[in-house]
């Protein structure tokens, strides 16, 4: 495995921290372009990558090898309508591939056709995609076609109107092929445009988010599932429309107003949510956005987000030998895919391309890059409608993704939407996805895990409770997997009880209260973030009432501060099985223990901390002077004086005074500061 290797000059005139310019866009997209279009079948209808399968079928492997290689290509086309490359050891003429590929996957008769569309077909997608493309290559690619073969393809992506597809983001795919089918003069629904339309608009929770169907899963989709594709529609047909244009690009502006707080010093977001694989696709609605003038933020700001995101990942090993993107994030890692992804599937960054619609001469280009949100300060944001607090450190560039309100449905993607936080920097710890589900006791990274004496699970049907500045809240049921699915019957589900969880954020490290209720003696485990490395071995260390590993000028540290029975010092002898962290080969993890000796209800909390620095465990251990519990009344010190007070169960009014200032009323959460100028009140 490699990461990318730049051949043109860097410009640090007008990018002064990356040096990239719209030439290093261009190159990038022709070495993968070139990479990937090696592995064309003979009729160039479909790519066929080695590697791991979907359970789709190899038949839409193939197909999403072609178009997703389709997306990267056709902006450019725009500016190089003659694109010829080399592939291999001969020129490509990439407008004649496409042109004939298209055509022999949409011919019933042609050996590579891509078979007929089926309910919830990933041919769906992947028509969404092509539809995409046939609009922005339509002087190159879809002009040249005789009427017949217009029809021809037309009928293949009508199929889509005749079958079912997922209520969620997939709906989107239908809006786009109809449009661009009306704008290329062809037959189309009106009905299957508006329609759609109006139900993904409903999936709308504020503030620029969205949830991805019925489900409280939120997660980056919001991006790549969401925004793109609405602000594809408006490019298509939101002069016709401008109410429904102007919706979606206000909501595209206030999700900018948050999501720009998520890029860390190291140019990347927090890894959160499935398909991570797509690694910097959340770039793409940010590329239809400036084609439509129509963000507010500065294109200083814009331009360094976009390059240092790219640079991030080209930076690490996500390339194979022959110029193929591996499955993984930051580097090749299997064990992150979804069932549904397959060799092809991280071609989906092609999306964010799309910056290669804008000109030389557009102002993006000439701007020069701004500094980050998180180069100018640090900051605590709250995004209560998709239940995030987004904590970051400017000194060390370090952001976290606190999360207390996404799930998943499945078991087996947990990790990678419920644990308490999700770190720029710490990648996380992920089980077996493709296999059957049996959770690996020992991943409980910043989760609260817990097991009646089989599997250990993590928290799922979270109901979030507050959302506020450093100060973050949900309960969830203790719901474990009582009967395993067969081929008759659906998964059943136990619950065993209720836990309550408030977390609290002082500086950049985490405080974390439990308040569990249960009616059968569990065992709990809870860590904190895995500390990463790629060679050697983290010094760990061991001190009553906390657990802390050092790795690199990094460190990860939890502290018992309540509660807890037992601790489980972070392991340095890494199981060579398979690679679980996303960022580095091995992975340690401190953590602590409870056993509940059938008490009904009963209180556990900790202090998390995953940072860069050099600390002693001592020097760590100061940071909170003190804690205590009574009567469901939480009190405790940190380092500097400042006091909080937390109140779980039946919430009484209160009347305290805290550094001397006088706190009333039903409290959930208070804090004032030492010399008692600052305060935060949450109430009931």
């Amino acid at each position: 495995m490699k990461n990318f290797q730049w051949t043109t000059p860097c410009d640090y005139q007008t990018a002064s921290v990356t040096g990239l310019t719209r030439e290093h866009w261009e190159e990038v997209m022709v070495s993968l372009l070139e990479g990937i279009l090696a592995y064309a079948s003979p009729g160039k209808a479909r790519i066929k990558l080695p590697g791991v399968n979907s359970t789709n079928g190899l038949v839409a492997d193939e197909l999403e090898g072609f178009s997703r290689s389709l997306i990267m290509a056709a902006p450019l086309l725009k500016s190089h309508p003659t694109l010829k490359l080399t592939v291999g050891n001969q020129t490509l003429d990439v407008v004649d591939f496409y042109h004939k590929g298209i055509l022999a996957g949409t011919n019933p008769q042609h050996p590579e056709y891509w078979g007929q569309i089926g309910d919830f077909s990933q041919n769906i997608v992947e028509c969404g995609s092509l539809a995409w493309s046939l609009y922005l290559s339509q002087a190159q690619i879809w002009d040249k076609y005789s009427d017949r073969e217009k029809q021809q393809v037309a009928d293949y992506l009508l199929q889509c109107n005749r079958v079912k597809g997922h209520a969620n983001n997939w709906l989107l795919f239908k809006v786009i092929i109809n449009t661009v089918l009306e704008r290329l003069g062809m037959s189309f629904s009106k009905k299957e445009i508006f329609k759609n339309l109006e139900i993904c608009k409903k999936m709308y929770l504020g503030e620029g988010w969205y949830r991805d169907g019925k489900t409280k899963q939120i997660d980056y989709y919001n991006a790549w599932g969401f925004h793109y594709y609405f602000l594809m529609w408006v490019i298509l047909d939101g002069d016709r429309h401008p109410e429904i244009a102007q919706l979606h690009l206000q909501r595209m502006r206030e999700y900018m107003h948050s999501f720009r707080y998520f890029f860390s010093g190291e140019g990347n977001v927090p890894c959160f949510g499935r398909s991570v694989t797509y690694r910097f696709a959340y770039l793409a609605p940010i590329a239809l956005g400036l084609y439509l003038d129509g963000l507010e933020q500065d294109l200083g700001e814009l331009k360094s987000i976009c390059n240092r995101l790219l640079q991030f990942f080209l930076n690490g090993e996500v390339l194979t030998e022959d110029n193929l993107l591996t499955p993984g994030y930051l580097r090749h890692s299997p064990r992150l895919l979804e069932f549904y992804s397959c060799a092809a599937s991280p071609y989906w960054l092609g999306k964010a391309f799309n910056l290669l619609l804008l000109p030389e001469s557009h102002p993006f280009w000439q701007a020069e890059e701004k500094p980050l949100a998180i180069d100018r300060d640090s900051f605590s944001i709250s995004i209560e409608s998709a239940g995030y607090l987004l904590v970051g450190d400017r000194a060390s560039g370090h952001v976290q993704l606190l999360n207390h309100k996404s799930h998943h449905s499945y078991p087996e993607l947990s990790s990678k939407y419920t644990n308490f936080a999700y770190s720029s920097l710490f990648g996380y710890d992920i089980g077996p996805i493709r296999k059957k589900y049996d959770s690996d006791s020992s991943l409980c990274d910043n989760a609260l895990t817990f097991s009646d004496g089989g599997r250990y699970v993590q928290r799922s049907q979270i109901q979030p409770l507050y959302c506020k500045p450093n100060f973050i809240a949900s309960k969830y049921p203790l719901r474990m997997v009582k009967r395993e699915a067969t081929n008759w019957l659906p998964r059943i589900y136990t619950n065993l009880g209720w836990a309550w969880t408030y977390t609290l954020v002082k500086d950049d490290f985490m405080i974390n209260v439990h308040y569990i209720k249960t009616r059968k003696s569990l065992k709990f485990k809870e860590g904190g973030y895995p500390l990463g490395f790629d060679e050697g071995v983290p010094e760990i260390i061991s001190t009553e009432g906390a657990e802390v590993a050092y790795k690199d000028g990094k460190i990860s540290f939890i502290r018992n501060l309540y509660g807890y029975d037992r601790q489980f010092p972070a392991h340095a002898l890494i199981s060579k099985e398979i690679e679980n962290n996303i960022r580095y080969k091995s992975s340690v993890v401190p953590a602590l223990g409870f056993e509940n000796q059938n008490q009904k209800s009963f209180y556990l909390a900790n202090m998390v901390y995953g940072k860069i620095g050099h600390e002693s465990i001592d020097q760590l251990m100061q940071l909170v002077h003190t804690f205590q519990i009574a009567d469901d009344l939480i009190n405790f010190h940190f380092y500097d004086g400042e006091q909080v007070v937390m109140q779980f169960g039946k919430i009484k009014r209160l009347n305290l005074t805290l550094n001397g200032k006088t706190i009333e009323g039903k409290i959930i959460m208070a804090r004032v500061s030492g010399d008692g100028k600052t305060c935060q009140i949450v109430q009931h």
